[in-house]
């Protein structure tokens, strides 16, 4: 039985995307549904992360004429709806849930107009374009990526960043206190792991954290939600 311990690599769970996509196909296309029944912390979330981002989103706007971002498992966008649609001009969808980005066409409302593409891919199939970024958005979605197949998709998003781009990640961690570097959970098939070992992932993908904190006042039964600024690491900058 696979008990709970990390996913360096597809083999180690051969149904461990097949399991999510399972999982996340019997969920509510809803704001509720996308926030695992906690839809009452969304607010909280979106005003944590726009003050994390905005000085490094307004300094990408002083030397671009158009903006776009990738929300990475997006969902029926929610994020981008409630937030980059106020700070992006283009934005890319990109989702396997197919339900899922078929609601949004409606959830959207106005906003949709923002919506350049809809990307129908997990994140393990995602290659996004060269130079067509500057920020790819990745919210509770790398928990869905065994390791090996997370670094190589941040060093895809790190080639694809135009120049002066970052990557945004938001993700649950495991408890600070905990020896445990990372959580299975067989209900959703995802994995939770220590913020050392986020970081570990960041270096050995070509990028480095410009500025990280924690999520506040979310409920202390949670697992600590952590904020990342990702940008290529000097060496790595093509």
């Amino acid at each position: 039985m696979f008990k709970k311990k990390g996913v360096k690599d597809i083999e180690d769970h051969p149904t461990f995307y097949r399991d999510a996509n399972d999982y996340w196909t019997k969920v509510d296309p809803t704001v509720q549904g996308m926030m695992g029944g906690l839809e009452q912390l969304s607010s909280i979330d979106l005003t944590s992360s726009m003050q994390f981002v905005y000085s490094y989103i307004q300094d990408l706007k002083k030397n671009s004429t158009e903006t776009r971002v990738a929300d990475c498992g997006s969902g029926i966008g929610r994020i981008t709806k409630c937030l980059l649609s106020g700070l992006f001009d283009k934005i890319d969808m990109v989702e396997q849930c197919a339900v899922f980005l078929d609601k949004a066409e409606a959830y959207l409302g106005d906003e949709r107009k923002k919506v350049e593409q809809k990307i129908y891919k997990g994140l393990q199939d995602f290659y996004p374009e060269k130079n067509r970024y500057d920020v790819f958005w990745c919210q509770w979605v790398l928990c869905y990526q065994a390791d090996n197949d997370l670094v190589k998709f941040l060093e895809r998003c790190r080639e694809a960043l135009k120049p002066g781009g970052f990557i945004f990640v938001k993700e649950n961690t495991t408890n600070t206190k905990s020896r445990k570097a990372v959580e299975f959970d067989e209900v959703d098939s995802s994995v939770c792991r220590h913020e050392t070992l986020f970081r570990k992932i960041f270096d050995e993908s070509g990028l480095e954290v410009i500025e990280s904190c924690q999520q506040p006042n979310f409920p202390e039964e949670l697992f600590p939600v952590y904020m990342f600024i990702l940008k290529p690491k000097a060496e790595t900058t093509s």
